[in-house]
């Protein structure tokens, strides 16, 4: 604040600013005379509990930057707003944000709490892999807006083969938000949306998607609650899609109807697995 002058206190972002510019040492855990000089490479900063103004913080600075080459930032108590903006930065400056690595071919992330702000990370990153297969998000609690993001990922990904989403309450919009990415998608095998809450709804989105999806061949949509108009919506995508193999469909609320509708769609295939009840 001694680099600020006038009356009164000063606003959030001139406070940060003021201090990516003349702060020294380590400040909340992150070396900002380090970066501002351009002497860091790596920087991890997971699980520190630092807040949005420490986002704020790191978003000044990084641009300042030309060595970091990774960041783990995840873990942390983010906003949506400010891990989008820096996922913006980190794709300007082509810096990794979770802690991934380029070379990676499986990242595992299941019931690490990760929240919205860290999916929103993470799908930054996937822009930057090429040889990244299998991603697992099981067990955590992204949410629509983190779902949101990884869809928009897949939708320009062309490696990742295996992506496990299951318990994120990602809900019906994150279900939609998946189902157009599947429409253009053209490498993911296998899906788990198992425990999302993405009800009818979302089943009737995945439904549409599997209608011109060619290449996923195993669907998981354990205890969604999708119901009977679900069920059947997955029926009718059934008997156009010839590419899927295996669905788990078990413990949706679907009833007789339900159930009948997609066993009788798949009656016949030779080989595929169907887990209904």
């Amino acid at each position: 604040n001694s680099c600020i002058s006038g009356e009164g206190e000063p606003p959030l972002r001139l406070t940060i600013a003021a201090v990516a510019c003349a702060g020294s040492g380590v400040i909340c855990g992150i070396p900002v005379q380090q970066l501002r000089e351009d002497s860091v490479t790596e920087l991890n900063l997971s699980n520190r509990g630092l807040h949005v103004p420490a986002a704020m913080l790191v978003a000044y600075l990084i641009p300042a930057t030309s060595v970091l080459k990774n960041c783990n930032l995840l873990k942390n108590r983010f906003d949506v707003e400010s891990a989008k903006k820096l996922a913006k930065i980190g794709m300007e400056k082509g810096i990794m944000l979770s802690g991934m690595t380029r070379d990676q071919t499986e990242a595992g992330f299941s019931s690490q709490h990760l929240q919205p702000a860290d999916a929103i990370l993470i799908a930054s990153d996937l822009k930057f892999m090429a040889v990244l297969t299998t991603l697992n998000l099981d067990l955590n609690k992204i949410g629509a807006e983190g779902a949101i993001a990884i869809a928009k990922a897949l939708k320009v990904n062309a490696v990742l083969t295996i992506l496990l989403l299951g318990d994120n309450k990602i809900g019906d919009e994150g279900a939609i938000a998946i189902a157009k990415a599947l429409k253009v998608n053209a490498v993911l095998t296998t899906l788990r949306l198992d425990g999302n809450r993405i009800g009818a709804e979302g089943a009737k989105a995945i439904a549409e998607a599997l209608k011109v999806n060619a290449v996923l061949t195993k669907l998981s949509l354990w205890n969604n609650n999708i119901g009977n108009d679900g069920a059947k919506a997955i029926a009718e995508a059934l008997k156009v899609n010839a590419v899927l193999t295996k669905l788990d469909i078990r413990a949706n609320n679907m009833g007789d109807a339900g159930g009948k509708a997609v066993r009788d769609a798949v009656k016949g295939r030779s080989g595929f697995v169907l887990e209904l009840y």
